[in-house]
């Protein structure tokens, strides 16, 4: 008996809220986020900037990875990007996939997602990230942040993407109408991808320690 090939279930895309913080999950080996989601005014900033704060991945429905974003002036105190931070770039503060999603691309099409709902934001023209060697929620790994288009800045932890440089990869028009509701239309609150993302470090070889 021939087996039906094998399909990996639909994907969704949906923005994310101060609102939904609570119910994103977090990543089981580092405590970093929970201290994140805690205080929420840099995502109740993001929210009263640009209507969101984040982009979760939906797979049947659940969220299995996400990356969180906050204006540059609302950046935790003790988050890597809180020192010099660009007031032309979002932030990004963490990005989380889930440990046993085989697929780092979800962390890239998150970051893509935000990249295409900041592009035309004013007074927007980047995103800023924190680098590491290995690979934390908070802080991607070098490899895997050059790979989804950041370029290293001066001092060698912060990285950016460019978004006027970004529009050849952005999701195509016909893409970002099949998606828009899922970005525009909050369902069951994303839960946030974590930030330690085993799975990236597994298929891509490179941990965001590859894929944070």
């Amino acid at each position: 008996m021939s087996r039906a090939p094998w399909q990996m279930p639909s994907r969704r895309y949906r923005a994310l809220h101060a609102s939904d913080l609570d119910d994103l999950p977090l990543c089981g080996t580092c405590h970093d986020v929970e201290k994140l989601v805690a205080n929420r005014a840099w995502a109740e900033a993001g929210d009263a900037e640009w209507g969101f704060c984040g982009v979760g991945v939906y797979v049947g429905g659940r969220p299995v990875a996400y990356a969180l974003v906050t204006p540059a002036l609302y950046v935790p105190r003790r988050h890597p990007l809180a020192r010099g931070a660009n007031a032309d770039a979002a932030a990004l503060l963490a990005v989380y996939v889930e440990d046993d999603q085989p697929v780092r691309a979800f962390a890239k099409q998150a970051v893509q997602r935000l990249a295409a709902r900041l592009v035309d934001q004013r007074n927007i023209d980047a995103i800023d990230a924190a680098a590491s060697d290995r690979g934390l929620c908070l802080r991607p790994s070098r490899g895997w942040l050059e790979s989804t288009g950041f370029r290293p800045l001066d001092d060698g932890v912060r990285h950016r993407l460019d978004l006027r440089a970004t529009r050849t990869w952005l999701p195509s028009p016909h893409e970002m109408v099949r998606q828009v509701a899922g970005l525009v239309i909050p369902a069951t609150p994303p839960s946030p991808a974590g930030l330690v993302e085993p799975s990236l470090r597994e298929v891509v070889r490179e941990p965001v320690s590859a894929a944070r």
